[in-house]
């Protein structure tokens, strides 16, 4: 059968449940739910009249009261029976791309439900799409329910469903290539039954919180995974969950907080096998402890105290610190660069390795922004075993260094931040900080200043640019007025649009935080160097009398075009009316001085 663009589909409107269509029902142990017996999406057909599938879209936003509340429903005959199910999705889609960004939920209890596009094993185009999961209840499914991760109003269409197969099932053993999410009931003395030892890989373990607890797991090897679950910054009941990677058979799972859970979720993401990189080559060396750079700094003036400089919190005499983001590598990167660089702007381009900004990053960097790395896939570290999410981090700062002949230092975590723990802690921070960056954007957002800043590896932004203008905007003012305060703004070029009215906008948008002569705009990596710097940078006093007072400058070695881009501003003891640095007299300005490394 010949397929269409799914824009250009014809479709038919379901609104409501079809009136000839019969409730689905349980026959011998199996129910089959079709397209045509759903509620709350759409039906697309072909030309010829036959099925497509069951879809979302912006259309279906008049079919509930609130468009977060979409989605596609089956309610069968009779609730179907708690136990195990394996669920297998088809589709009569045989196009390339699709968004499958949904969960398929059984209703009852906790909703299980199996994520789609994490587990998906993408076919060839043109073949039969399907997807296998399986399912454990703890109480009776009303529904079954598609729902769609995310804002699905971003997206034209999600999956077609043709339907959906649910057999009753009595498994002994699941493979780590299974999609899996079981219901399971909490002891009261915190123990979970396991129905048999389950498969190595990435689970998330949770449930319905009202307050923060513990949660331990344990493989047949013996070693114990400690998981800290946390309220939001609501702080609202609903279910949380922490991710973990188990490398033997999960034979344990402990709740240590009484009360926490009467009943848990268990989630597993389906393995797969990834695409080998191989990179070649060996990562820049940033920095070697093993070896001293010294330099002297001579102060002059009247009525010394033998007193040495200070670092201010900011350097250049300035106040407070801009910083801004742009992710994904596209090509709309360009445009977005001229404008944030006509602004005074020095902005971070975080690149991915099939982003197509890896063909003129040269020009980025000649109009003065950073290249920096966004992993070497989008693919979530959290969902990556220990090993490869370090391998996507290290690949990807060693293809950007081959490409660029420097050091790249600075880092965005592919879609966002979020922990996941192994025996030895958070792996998801470890590898970004063992493949040797320095600063690394998350996702989350929060108002801050430089103390704030205690961890490079995981530097927040105030808003993103399109849905995050309100709270930009409205933290500008606050800014302003704060010392050592950062001003972050993060934003993927091809968000902005395609019209060059969309551009004027943009622009418009970031002039209102441009060129503010209080402010300091570096790049990412410049930022990152001036906190190395302050906190590594000795100053000691080598003698001084009330005339002169020399002091000894002393860090580890930097990699030469580091130093030539790292800040070092000192401040001045009272007195001092003139300075020379390496033999050679220095500007000082309003009591301070801006230092270089490079000769």
């Amino acid at each position: 059968m010949r397929t269409l663009s799914l824009k250009l589909l014809p479709v038919l409107t379901c609104l409501l449940f079809p009136a000839k269509a019969e409730a689905p029902k349980l026959i011998d142990g199996q129910i089959v739910l079709e397209a045509e017996q759903s509620s709350g999406g759409k039906i697309l057909t072909y030309k010829s009249g036959s099925l497509l599938g069951v879809t979302l879209d912006r259309s279906c936003e008049v079919n509930f009261e609130k468009a977060r509340d979409a989605c596609i429903e089956w309610t069968p005959e009779t609730p179907l029976p708690a136990g195990w199910w394996h669920g297998v999705v088809e589709s009569n889609f045989k196009g390339g791309y699709v968004n499958r960004d949904i969960s398929i939920k059984m209703m009852g209890g906790l909703n299980p439900s199996v994520f789609v596009a994490s587990n998906y094993i993408y076919v060839e185009k043109g073949e039969d799409q399907r997807f296998e999961f399986w399912i454990h209840t703890t109480v009776p499914s009303e529904h079954i329910r598609i729902d769609p991760k995310g804002d699905l109003w971003r997206w034209n269409k999600t999956w077609p469903v043709s339907r959906i197969t649910l057999t009753q099932a009595s498994p002994t053993e699941l493979a780590a290539k299974d999609a899996i999410a079981m219901e399971l009931p909490v002891a009261d003395d915190g123990e979970v039954a396991l129905p048999f030892p389950l498969p190595i890989g990435n689970w998330f373990v949770g449930g319905y919180m009202r307050k923060p607890g513990e949660v331990e797991v344990e493989g047949s090897e013996g070693k114990v995974i400690l998981l800290s679950l946390r309220l939001d910054r609501w702080r609202k009941p609903r279910v949380y969950s922490a991710p973990f990677y188990i490398r033997t058979p999960l034979e344990r799972v402990t709740v240590k907080t009484q009360g926490l859970f009467s009943s848990v979720l268990l989630r597993h993401k389906a393995g797969r096998a990834l695409k080998d990189i191989n990179v070649e080559g060996e990562l820049a060396v940033t920095v070697d402890p093993e070896r001293s750079i010294i330099g002297t700094l001579e102060l002059h003036g009247e009525n010394l105290k033998g007193e040495a400089p200070s670092f201010p919190r900011v350097p250049f005499g300035k106040k407070n610190v801009v910083l801004t983001s742009w992710d994904d590598g596209k090509p709309s990167d360009l445009r977005c660069a001229q404008i944030l660089v006509k602004h005074g702007y020095r902005p971070t381009f975080l690149l991915n390795g099939n982003s197509p900004a890896l063909e003129f990053m040269d020009q980025l960097e000649a109009l003065g922004a950073e290249i920096g790395s966004h992993a070497y896939s989008h693919t979530a570290l959290g969902t990556l075993s220990p090993e490869q999410a370090l391998e996507y981090c290290t690949s990807m700062r060693l293809l950007l260094e081959n490409r660029l002949g420097h050091p790249v230092i600075s880092f965005a975590y592919p879609n966002g931040y979020s922990p996941s723990q192994d025996e030895e802690g958070d792996y998801v921070l470890r590898a970004v900080r063992d493949a040797g960056y320095w600063v690394a954007r998350t996702q989350l957002t929060r108002e801050q200043t430089i103390e704030d800043v205690d961890e490079p590896l995981l530097m927040r932004s105030i808003g993103l640019w399109g849905s995050g203008n309100k709270m930009l905007n409205a933290a500008w003012p606050r800014f302003v007025e704060t010392d050592a305060g950062v001003f972050y703004l993060k934003g993927h070029s091809w968000q902005i649009g395609k019209s060059d009215a969309q551009w004027e906008k943009f622009e418009k948008f970031v002039a209102q935080f441009a060129n503010n002569p209080a402010s300091w705009y570096p790049t990412n990596g410049e930022f990152a160097l001036w906190l190395w710097a302050r906190n590594t940078v000795a100053l000691k006093v080598e003698k001084g009398d009330a005339h002169a007072t020399t002091v000894k400058l002393e860090r580890p070695w930097l990699h030469p075009w580091l130093a030539e881009r790292c800040p070092l501003t000192l401040e001045l003891p009272d007195g001092v009316t003139s300075v020379t640095w390496k033999g050679r007299e220095i500007p000082v300005t309003d009591g301070r001085v801006d230092l270089s490394w490079v000769n």
